[in-house]
């Protein structure tokens, strides 16, 4: 069964008299780092490449009300770590090392991306590099230097060594409440790749009585041949971890996906008080109890402070003009589906930004690839969504606690933005990560500037926290 949203999602915008009043989700023309494209600040790489396929892995606030953004650059000789700071207004704090960005040396000779980056709790930030053969766990300090507090070089290597290729790959980090980090992703042996976990204390030692050494692996009832999709860490306040993603099998039809919680107590064992199939594991496939034609695929998640879980990503539509929805699923926090929200526990939301008559269906495509939550409850979802040819922008959606659509946002609860700067008409503005800071809506994303060109971007939206957002963190 299909949730649609209200009729007034593809209404047109409220019309007021007087002065236009201000609308969550419009750009911000105080967040700017070029006096051409308010809204938007622009991050360019200081390496003068002929081709930059630069990305973004996140970004996190600092305690004086700016911003960290991590990723990586293309230069000479090989793929660096970016880390700029970034000032209020979208600026970079030229204060900060060179002109505002520092760059590291990468960990390993590979194809190397930022998968995660979190606040370190002291105005720095974790965050972790796949493309190396183990995982790999940065921590900078609040003036952006490596912070030897952590395994003495401010850099930690975690090694599985599972057998097969030994290729593991972090995806997502998360701080106990302990100040413990914990690290999800795939690890490689003989037969199959399975989920690992690793915490590990905050000068870089295996947690006491943590799996193995403060590993951990999970296997799954399918041989899986590449668990691609951990998409959350999180760690609640006593201290029990939460890893969310969804995974695929080999030999299993290729259209099923099984979204996946698991839930450990701090010795790493399952939590009995959690799951649908085992203790500490929820897992569901819903497309055949919805009757889809293909399994959704959560690419992002949040968990609340009771423990519920909230997975989105993108689910095919069943109406001729659109090919992909938002798709979300909530977990209560007993490991159960919510179907208190919909079938199965799951809201899909069309966005359809090229409208009710597309040129071609995947013109109307949305996918979630972000979600935080505001002060106020609601929950802001960031999008990659679809309205033409070579025509990808950021969307945003924001729904109300219930998870209702929350129509004073955007134009009937979405709005999507595109910054046209490719040479080659290719446009397109992919969302990386979402947060709230500075009292805004701060979206991390890559800008297509051209053929192998990519551009680090965050995109500032008005919101209404003002002043309950400039105290908040993200979530873990």
């Amino acid at each position: 069964m299909r949730n649609i949203m209200s009729a007034s999602l593809v209404a047109a915008a409220i019309l007021v008299t007087g002065p236009a009043l201000a609308v969550d989700g419009e750009l911000d023309p105080g967040f700017v780092s070029e006096a051409t494209f308010p809204g938007y600040g622009l991050y360019h790489s200081p390496y003068n490449m002929q081709q930059h396929l630069d990305y973004v892995g996140g970004v996190v606030p600092t305690y004086d009300q700016k911003t960290w953004v991590i990723g990586r650059l293309d230069a000479p000789g090989g793929a660096r770590i970016s880390v700029v700071r970034v000032e209020r207004d979208g600026y970079p704090d030229t204060g900060f090392a060179d002109q505002g960005f520092r760059t590291f040396v990468r960990p390993c000779d590979g194809n190397i991306r930022v998968a995660d980056v979190i606040p370190d709790g002291a105005g720095g930030a974790y965050f972790t590099v796949s493309g190396c053969p183990d995982f790999k766990v940065y921590r900078i300090d609040a003036n952006g230097e490596l912070d030897p507090e952590l395994a003495g070089t401010g850099i930690l290597t975690i090694a599985f060594d599972q057998g097969g290729s030994n290729e593991d790959r972090p995806m997502h980090l998360a701080v106990t409440p302990d100040g413990g980090i914990v690290v999800a992703g795939s690890v490689a042996t003989n037969a199959l790749t399975q989920l690992g976990i690793a915490y590990y204390t905050i000068e870089g030692l295996p947690f006491p009585g943590f799996g193995t050494d403060g590993k951990l692996t999970l296997p799954f009832e399918w041989s899986v041949a590449a668990l691609d999709g951990v998409n959350g860490a999180h760690a609640l306040a006593d201290g029990r971890i939460v890893v969310a993603g969804y995974m695929a099998g080999t030999g299993q039809d290729a259209l099923s996906i099984k979204q996946f919680v698991v839930r450990l107590l701090p010795d790493g064992t399952g939590d009995p008080s959690f799951g649908n199939v085992a203790a500490g594991i929820s897992k569901v496939d819903v497309r055949i109890p919805l009757g889809l034609s293909q399994s959704p695929r959560s690419l992002a998640s949040w968990m609340d402070a009771d423990g519920a879980v909230i997975q989105v990503g993108e689910m095919k539509s069943n109406v001729a003009a659109s090919d992909k929805d938002v798709f979300l699923l909530r977990w209560r926090p007993d490991g159960q589906q919510d179907t208190n929200i919909g079938p199965q526990g799951v809201r899909q939301y069309p966005l359809d930004f090229a409208g009710p008559v597309p040129a071609v269906q995947n013109h109307n495509l949305d996918s979630a690839t972000a979600i935080t939550r505001q002060s106020d409850g609601k929950y802001v979802i960031a999008t990659d969504s679809r309205s033409g040819d070579g025509y990808i922008g950021v969307g945003a959606l924001r729904i109300n606690p219930n998870f209702s659509v929350d129509n004073s946002f955007g134009n009937g609860g979405k709005i999507r933005h595109l910054i046209e700067l490719s040479n080659n008409g290719q446009h397109a503005l992919n969302a990386e990560s979402v947060i709230m800071a500075g009292g805004r809506i701060l979206v991390a994303a890559l800008a297509h500037t051209g053929t192998n060109k990519r551009k680090q971007v965050l995109v500032g939206l008005q919101s209404d926290q003002l002043f309950a957002d400039d105290l908040e963190w993200p979530n873990n």
